[in-house]
């Protein structure tokens, strides 16, 4: 058996048949097919009995598709243990295990009665269960918090992560005292509020010295297998945070040589006389320069977002998350018409992607047709390969919430999303024998250029620039304090009536097409993610709210307290 699994720009060569609008072959109606069957012990008995006898000999007993006749195959069957298998529906695997896929793998509609087809479903679903178990023992038992679907990003085994190294590194990230002149700090480079960017086109050093590049969105960083706009080698976090703080070409922290001085500057901070002893129990000395890029580094691998409206139009969660317009807009990004997708692809909207048990990371660099084939600062992988067909080759950043990291290119050359659209249209703005094959040029109708506007704003996940976990520690937070409020498809106001362990009931007002009112004496219940938010509410308080579904559930965000 071979269930088709979909994700955006990966090629089925790799494991995967798939469409260039990152869905299943199951139609989109399958996802509302509910499982009528209840599990126990005896249906799992069953459903792995008619897994081993019809579906192993491609997938394997356990599911990895990792078998003698799997390796004949011309595309190899779906890896049922992988995290993509989160993405799937109930309905849709259960539609393909009916319909089959293609030449690709038989329909089994015939063979097996439907309560047959049901009881695989949650055989599948349990060979996912079991490679979770395996992958949460590596990682250890820190909570990640993943956005819906994603894949676990692989931690290296000498930077386990830990509540308290993240929250040391939470205090690392926006301290001052990581600059010579005190006066900067990550976070002065990559600001929360706009998807950890700066709004700057090229980067502004403590010295006051222009960089030549651009700070690049943190978002999800933990997936990157390269970790700077060209330096190929860069590939870990830890090794990542030592050049801010200790580089000089150019001069960014400006500390060089200054390792004794901010060892003892982070010795005499009464907080970090608690974090970095409870972060690292075995040292007898834990303010070092190590510790301080470890706790940076896990801090950072914390910053995952994948919660935009595109991902709940995705999901099925919510089929109006998105306009007519961004769905348009959808069609036009994943065509070959634009070939946007060959390097804004999977589901970091990227070429260059890495996670937990993945086989090998994909790491890619484009010449997008900015520059004339000039060894400058423009010169990007080739200042470290020395080949001349790199020259000007830059990677690709994610798309994700790209409406907040203006401006863009490399150099921020390019102003507003508008403007890298008519870039991309014309094919670039300089002749270079090194431009990729997916810059040819294009022609949009204003509609269509509105529509992949529309597409682009709909990846910004409006979490990000509020998260609480994600803020600044140090600031002095006062009862006229209160986070931005960004744009949200539905937003409801109540009262509270009751808080559980992770989620709240409230009497709330009507959300026009999305929510009918509930008054008294019923309540509806809904889950809250972050429990810093959940922690914070009362019976009887009134809040107002952003509210969002999700499977079967109503999940609040962006919650702002409006008193008693």
């Amino acid at each position: 058996m071979r269930l088709t699994l979909v994700l955006i720009g990966l090629a089925a060569a790799k494991g995967f048949a798939h469409d260039a609008n990152g869905r299943t072959s199951a139609p989109i109606e399958s996802r509302r097919l509910v499982n009528p069957l209840k599990t126990n012990e005896a249906v799992l008995f069953a459903a792995g009995a008619t897994f081993n006898k019809l579906c192993s000999r491609c997938h394997g007993e356990d599911g990895k598709s990792q078998t003698k006749l799997a390796a004949t195959l011309p595309y190899r069957p779906t890896d049922l243990t992988n995290y993509l298998m989160q993405q799937m529906k109930d309905g849709e695997i259960y539609w393909i295990v009916s319909n089959g896929v293609d030449q690709r793998m038989p329909a089994f509609a015939k063979e097996l009665t439907e309560p047959q087809r049901w009881e695989l479903v949650f055989w599948v679903r349990e060979l996912r269960v079991r490679q979770l178990y395996k992958e949460r023992i590596q990682l250890g038992e820190f909570d990640w918090q993943l956005p819906p679907g994603f894949p676990f990003p692989k931690v290296p085994a000498d930077n386990l992560m830990s509540a308290e190294k993240v929250e040391l590194g939470r205090h690392l990230f926006y301290d001052t005292r990581l600059s010579l002149n005190q006066k900067q700090s990550c976070a002065s480079c990559h600001q929360q509020s706009r998807a950890f960017t700066d709004g700057r086109g090229r980067g502004l050093g403590s010295t006051g010295e222009l960089h030549p590049r651009g700070p690049m969105s943190l978002i999800n960083t933990a997936y990157s297998p390269i970790l700077t706009w060209a330096n190929p080698n860069v590939t870990k976090l830890e090794q990542q945070a030592l050049v801010p703080m200790f580089g000089d070409h150019p001069v960014e922290l400006g500390l060089n040589g200054k390792e004794d001085l901010l060892a003892q500057r982070l010795k005499g901070e009464p907080r970090y006389q608690k974090l970095f002893p409870a972060s690292f129990p075995k040292d007898a000395d834990p303010f070092t320069v190590l510790n301080v890029t470890r706790a940076i580094a896990a801090f950072e691998r914390t910053l995952l977002a994948g919660d935009s409206p595109y991902d709940e139009y995705r999901r099925g969660d919510d089929p109006d998350a998105i306009s007519a317009a961004a769905k348009r807009g959808e069609a036009l990004f994943f065509g070959e018409r634009l070939e946007c997708f060959h390097c804004h692809g999977g589901f970091n909207f990227t070429g260059s992607v890495d996670y937990l048990n993945k086989g090998t990371a994909e790491i890619e660099f484009h010449n997008t047709g900015l520059y004339e084939a000039k060894p400058d600062e423009h010169a990007g992988l080739y200042e470290f390969t020395r080949k001349q067909e790199d020259i000007g080759k830059f990677k690709a950043p994610s798309l994700r919430n790209i409406a907040l990291t203006a401006p863009y290119m490399h150099d921020g050359s390019v102003k507003t999303l508008d403007a890298a659209i008519t870039h991309y249209s014309k094919g670039g703005r300089a002749e270079n024998p090194n431009k990729s094959e997916f810059v040819p040029g294009f022609e949009l109708s204003a509609r269509e250029r509105a529509d992949l506007l529309s597409f682009l704003e709909s990846l910004t996940d409006a979490g990000v620039a509020v998260n609480p976990r994600w803020a600044d520690p140090w600031r002095k937070v006062t009862g006229t304090d209160r986070s931005p409020v960004l744009p949200l498809q539905h937003r409801l106001v109540g009262e509270v009536v009751a808080v559980y362990a992770d989620s709240v009931a409230l009497h709330h007002s009507a959300v026009r097409g999305f929510l009918d009112a509930m008054k008294a004496p019923s309540a509806r219940e809904f889950l809250v993610k972050d429990p810093h938010q959940l922690a914070q509410l009362k019976p009887g308080m009134k809040v107002s709210s952003g509210v969002k579904k999700r499977g079967n559930d109503y999940v609040l965000e962006q919650i702002q307290l409006r008193g008693k």
